[in-house]
């Protein structure tokens, strides 16, 4: 996994016709004081920015690619985030142990999975709002 700073709140953007890529894991740093590009110690310090963001993907620049067709909808863009963590398959099942009662054995799968959605959804509203804003 790679995770690259940047100054400035990333979304996603198209990769090509049928994927994006996106930036998830989002973290918000304050007062960061990047790092030297030179590798070594500079007489001077870089300034502070007030407000970073880090992001931790598969992609050099802390991005994720991922599927996805519909490139503004919420919904597909959700299950784009969803699939990055769970395939279909896994999907059904945490659904049918859970339903069924049988996820007891492993309580925090469901938990875990059902966080993640929300994580999804939520992720992929905010995209579609600050898309919609620029």
């Amino acid at each position: 996994m790679n995770r690259q700073v940047y100054q400035e709140r990333r979304t996603y953007q198209r990769y090509d016709e049928s994927h994006i890529i996106g930036y998830l894991n989002e973290e918000v740093l304050e007062n960061y004081v990047p790092q030297n590009n030179q590798g070594g110690e500079s007489e001077e310090s870089p300034e502070p920015w007030p407000t970073a963001f880090a992001y931790t993907g598969s992609e050099s620049d802390g991005g994720t690619v991922m599927a996805c067709e519909k490139q503004d909808d919420s919904g597909e863009l959700a299950n784009a985030i969803i699939r990055t963590r769970y395939t279909e398959s896994q999907e059904l099942a945490i659904q049918r142990h859970a339903i069924n009662g049988e996820y007891e054995e492993a309580p925090q799968e469901y938990e875990q999975y059902n966080s993640w959605c929300q994580y999804a959804v939520q992720t992929a509203k905010d995209w579609i709002a600050a898309k919609a804003a620029q």
